[in-house]
């Protein structure tokens, strides 16, 4: 057990004083090791809703329970599940936001919450860091500690274990959000999304940003492209209206693992989060999309993510951010369509249904910038007709 974070009153002190951990700036120290990767205790008697998520597919034969806790009573509200891997730099501050968060949906809501980690493959003190933050914790709390086959190893996987075991948790008509360890929630991120859910919504995404103070020890050129990618998209969402005249739902949705929330009866329905090789945010809200159900995308609702450039997942947001630190003229979300294919992608779905095709090879952050000033152009001659 690391000797800073395996001391309940080091957190109950944080807790009086009000205080969140705060992140490294750009890089992440690697992880130290921890006895918490060799099981203080054997997990039995493994609980029977547990258990039977593990005997059955995609975890069947490929995960090794090495150590659980369990609340004693379902039926929550809401659950927040998150996947866990060498986070102990950063998961303080994640934990120090989900509690508030608790803290304020249960003062709003009245309605109890769980918390759900699944630490997989990890060697350092991620594991205690949760268990002594769930001592006093404002919600139910379950942990599992385990190690994951080589085919099935990674975030994806890991969510898809802390979500069935969030589903198992809440009561039938009931919530579940997911963040990741690496990224820091609004206090009213599960009021929120409660809400949006409560109003006919069985999916909400976040555009998440960047954190401030991690992002400004980045080159420039990674701000400047999420800021061009950020505005083309939402002109890229007003065109988009114009043209089909509001009557096809939206352009695209910017979903991240970061800031998520499905109700858990939709999630039951589709058969659980989607399992591609990365991505899986992206392709939860296509299958809710597809199965006809109503997804919700939120503009900024105050979720932070890290801007290291060293990330924990192959293919996630840090490599991405670390080629765009390379280079001057980096590539771009490839859902972005120039402004002539984005027309025709809009007259496609009107008349044949045809879905958006991303582009490829996605533009660059000059065509981007080239292509805002066409759409501003005819967003202001739109307006002006109908002035």
């Amino acid at each position: 057990m690391g000797p800073l974070y395996g001391n309940a009153g080091f957190w109950r002190s944080l807790r009086k004083r009000k205080i969140f951990m705060h992140a490294p700036l750009h890089r992440v120290p690697a992880p130290r090791t921890s006895g918490s990767f060799i099981p203080s205790r054997i997990p039995e008697p493994v609980p029977a809703a547990l258990r039977h998520l593990l005997a059955a597919e995609p975890f069947a034969g490929r995960v090794r329970l090495t150590c659980s806790d369990w609340p004693a009573r379902a039926g929550a509200s809401h659950a927040v599940a998150m996947p866990v891997r060498n986070e102990i730099a950063l998961l303080p501050r994640a934990l120090a936001a989900i509690e508030a968060a608790m803290i304020e949906a249960r003062s709003e809501t009245g309605g109890a919450g769980i918390a759900v980690f699944v630490v997989n493959d990890t060697r350092d003190a991620s594991a205690d860091c949760i268990r002594d933050w769930a001592r006093d914790a404002p919600c139910g709390v379950a942990l599992i500690e385990a190690e994951f086959d080589d085919t099935i190893r990674g975030a994806v996987h890991s969510r898809r274990l802390a979500l069935d075991c969030a589903a198992a948790l809440v009561r039938p008509g009931g919530a579940l959000l997911t963040s990741d360890a690496d990224s820091h929630v609004a206090p009213g991120w599960i009021v929120r999304c409660l809400a949006e859910l409560a109003a006919g919504a069985d999916l909400v995404c976040e555009d998440v940003r960047l954190d401030e103070r991690e992002l400004a020890r980045l080159p420039d050129s990674v701000r400047r492209t999420g800021e061009a990618e950020r505005t083309y998209f939402e002109a890229s969402e007003r065109l988009w209206q114009v043209w089909t005249a509001g009557r096809i739902g939206r352009f695209a949705y910017r979903a991240s693992g970061a800031s998520m929330a499905v109700s858990a009866r939709a999630y039951r329905a589709i058969g659980g989060l989607p399992l591609p090789a990365i991505g899986e945010d992206a392709a939860l809200c296509a299958e809710i999309l597809r199965s006809g159900r109503r997804a919700v995308q939120l503009g900024d609702a105050g979720t932070r993510t890290s801007a290291r450039i060293e990330g924990r997942a192959a293919g996630g947001c840090g490599g991405e951010l670390a080629r765009r630190a390379r280079s001057d003229d980096p590539a771009c979300d490839a859902r972005l369509l120039p402004v002539y294919e984005l027309r025709k992608s809009a007259e496609r779905r009107m008349h044949c249904g045809l879905a958006t095709r991303e582009r490829t090879p996605p533009m660059r952050l000059s065509e981007i910038e080239r292509e805002l000033g066409k759409a501003r152009r005819l967003l202001a001659e739109h307006e002006a007709r109908d002035a």
